[in-house]
């Protein structure tokens, strides 16, 4: 019954702890936009909140033993339940949300993210975070047969978190309210106490003799109860700590990449932190040397493969390259974790062994969260291609005997001469094939492939062939990165890069050298043609004349439009519709948007208006300041890559939006997605407001001359209280009816993303 007892225990407290990830990350949404930032923020918040419980719990022990510690932690557990009370005293909720410290302006605005965090989880965090450690030790102490090696716990503690983890987009998202969830949050973690409490009791009454032991030790046992934790040879300590980085550097690697350039869904993350615990679950059960083996030979050619996709820039098809992203990182974490599980210590340093597992694991975060936006401020995310090649080098011990650990004059020629090959193979298929200009979408991707096929296809076999000597094929890797840079791909040669919290956003001049394109990710954000006169840019892509907002300018009086908001700047190309004698006003989260929008593109310098103001802060927070029915037309264009954040599709913000509407004003809702279906939860919102709403839509392709102009093909909507006050564009066969289907309606305190994902027929 006691490992069931401590088991339970652990498994409550981990599916505790990583329910209010996610949780708290979705509270954080309506504030910060939702880009990956917030997320690997967060992330480095709770991996310092777990460090500082590791830190508790070893020190607590070596100081008090284990009665004496048992005390300590029981008051641990009042203060806890203190903070609990107070908030909701104070605030009605058990976590308080102080939206006030965030800044508006910020490039990196992590400091007053990670006060906020610390107000609204800190002390139930802290608390959660003791659990694996702390059990862990007290049931070493229990005098129970099995109490020689607790490892076994921590399957269940990392069963828990994987429980949590998935069990909130799958069960509590979809079924409760954010209020809900913060009272789950609530219970699970005074369930987590009485738990623990019930430990302690077995503790001290069912191994009373154990623990009177572990506290007054017998002289020849002090030595190795009291060993500090340097006491562990440096580089054994040194190697647990790099273990257990790595795979903390590739997570966060993953993430970023997969939400950003794959597809930019919030709470994506939740899939590789998944595969990231999926792989201490299976090293702290009974891990088979065969399958650590195994593991050993193919996760190299899955890195391989992820290498390849990030040159070729690839994200099609969605499924494949995503499962090559994620079958490499669950490679590398069984690698590391599982040569973390078989070199475990004796249970006397198991706090030490969490410790220093728990130091690399922040520091692995530290690295890529908020280190590597400032180092690579200029060279975008260059930390994943990095990890990808320290990844490359880690094999298990068991397959490296007879490796030569160095390089040899042989290993350095053989790298040169690859990287070599690589780069005349870059420069020489550049410059005779070039990818064909805005043509046919199926076309273009089989010439991408077949381009990329041809120039990395062969480097990349030379580069395999080495992948029994690790540190030699790392090399051959980073060639194949190096030959890369030559290659300017589909979005052309890069004329400014800049990286910040909310992502990486570029300048590129197109390979023809007709466009100038802003790209966040992997999605063109607007461009503009070289050849335009600067006085006069033509608005580019979805802002085409002759696309939705090309007609909708065209067909509404300027006099209807003297206020015109903007949500989202892009690089202003809709200034291009401006008329003397209004005034607009772009919403903009991002500073760096704002200067490149300036520095690079001839539309706000340009703008007609009377007067064009840009309103730097979360696009929701600004308009609640601005005064009622301040806008003739509002325009949402907002985008995180290729996806809206949430909070501005809720049921709330259109709310707000018809509110700061003057009467007869216009709605135009921005909604093209490769992911998600969009017309119907933007139909199901205004019908649920006012059943009376005009609700217009338009999917307009572009034709390959049209293409060829820099159109793109795009999705709008149009809101209106009444048909009426969308005049013409109310009678002309372009802007469709949208029929309301049942479905889902987005609110700010419940939103289900996978109930509108696009199904592979759509």
């Amino acid at each position: 019954m006691l490992p069931a007892l401590y088991a339970a225990a652990l498994f409550v407290g981990a599916a505790t702890l990583f329910l209010v990830q996610p949780l708290i990350g979705k509270l954080l949404l309506p504030l910060l936009g939702g880009p990956p930032g917030v997320w690997n923020t967060c992330m480095v918040f709770f991996q310092f909140v777990l460090l500082l419980g590791y830190l508790y719990a070893h020190h607590s022990f070596r100081r008090l033993g284990v009665h004496r510690q048992i005390v300590l932690h029981s008051g641990l557990l009042l203060a806890v339940m203190a903070f609990f009370g107070a908030a909701v005293l104070l605030t009605g909720q058990p976590m308080p949300i102080a939206a006030s410290l965030l800044p508006e302006d910020q490039d990196y605005p992590i400091g007053p993210l990670v006060l906020l965090l610390a107000m609204a989880v800190g002390a139930p965090f802290f608390l959660l975070s003791t659990s694996s450690p702390v059990l862990q030790r007290w049931y070493a102490a229990s005098g129970h047969r099995t109490a020689r090696d607790p490892y076994f716990l921590y399957a269940a503690s990392n069963a828990g978190s994987l429980v949590g983890l998935l069990g909130y987009p799958l069960l509590l998202e979809p079924a409760l309210t954010l209020e809900q969830q913060q009272w789950v949050f609530l219970g699970g973690t005074a369930v987590y106490m009485v738990l623990a409490a019930a430990c302690a009791v077995a503790v001290i009454r069912g191994g009373r003799e154990a623990a009177v032991a572990t506290d007054n030790p017998l002289p020849e046992a002090v030595p190795s109860l009291n060993r500090s934790a340097s006491a562990l040879p440096l580089a054994r300590v040194a190697r647990w700590v790099f273990l257990a980085a790595l795979p903390s550097c590739l997570l966060l690697g993953v993430t970023t990449h997969v939400s950003t350039d794959l597809a930019p869904v919030p709470l994506l993350w939740a899939v590789p932190l998944a595969l990231y615990l999926v792989s201490f679950i299976l090293v702290f059960s009974r891990w088979p040397l065969a399958l650590h083996r195994f593991f050993g030979r193919i996760t190299p050619a899955l890195i391989l493969f992820v290498v390849l996709t990030l040159l070729l820039h690839a994200a099609e098809p969605f499924w494949l390259v995503v499962l090559l992203h994620l079958g490499a990182l669950l490679g590398v974490c069984l690698i590391c974790h599982g040569e973390l599980a078989l070199d475990r210590p004796p249970a006397e340093h198991l706090t030490a062994y969490y410790l220093w597992m728990s130091l690399g694991g922040m520091l692995g975060g530290v690295v890529v969260a908020l280190l590597a936006p400032v180092l690579f401020h200029k060279l975008g995310m260059l930390e994943y291609p990095l990890a990808l090649l320290a990844a490359a080098m880690v094999r298990p011990r068991c397959m490296t005997n007879g490796c030569v650990a160095f390089l040899e004059k042989t290993d350095l020629v053989y790298v040169l001469v690859l990287l070599g090959a690589a780069v005349a193979l870059v420069i020489g298929v550049s410059a005779w094939w070039q990818l064909p200009a805005e043509a046919d979408p199926g076309w273009y991707t089989t010439c991408r492939w077949l381009r990329g096929g041809l120039i990395f296809g062969l480097p990349a076999v030379g580069a395999f062939a080495l992948a029994r000597r690790p540190l030699r094929y790392a090399l051959a890797l980073a060639a194949l990165f190096v030959a890369g840079t030559f290659d300017r791909g589909e979005l052309g040669r890069t004329l400014h890069m800049e990286r910040n919290f909310f992502g990486v956003v570029r300048v590129t001049l197109s390979p023809d050298g007709v466009f100038r394109r802003l790209v966040h990710g992997n999605t063109i954000h607007g461009q503009q043609r070289t050849d335009d006169p600067p006085e006069r840019p033509r608005p580019m892509t979805y802002y085409h004349s002759k696309g939705p907002m090309g007609h909708l300018f065209h067909h509404l009086p300027p006099q209807r439009l003297r206020r015109v908001g903007i949500i989202g700047l892009g690089t202003g190309a809709l200034a291009a519709y401006a008329q003397p004698g209004q005034q607009w006003t772009f919403f903009e989260i991002d500073p760096a948007v704002v200067r490149i929008a300036h520095d690079y593109f001839d539309f706000l310098a340009a703008c007609r208006a009377e007067r064009c103001d840009i309103v730097l802060g979360d696009a929701r927070r600004q308009l609640q300041r601005r005064p009622d029915d301040a806008f003739d037309l509002l325009i949402l264009d907002g985008f995180c890559s290729d996806a809206i954040p949430i909070h501005l599709l809720t049921r709330e913000a259109f709310e707000l939006y018809f509110q700061k509407l003057a009467p007869g004003g216009i709605l135009a809702v921005h909604i093209s997605n490769n992911h998600l279906d969009l017309p119907p939860l933007v139909a199901r919102i205004a019908a649920d407001i006012d059943p009376l709403l005009a609700v217009r839509y338009c999917y307009d392709i572009a034709n390959d001359e049209q293409r060829a102009d820099g159109k793109s093909d795009s999705q709008w909507m149009l809101l209106a209280e009444r048909e009426q006050d969308l005049g013409p564009l109310a009678r002309t066969p372009y802007w469709e009816k949208v029929p309301v289907t049942p479905g889902p309606i987005w609110r700010d305190n419940f939103a289900n993303v996978l109930r509108v994902w696009k199904r592979q027929d759509d």
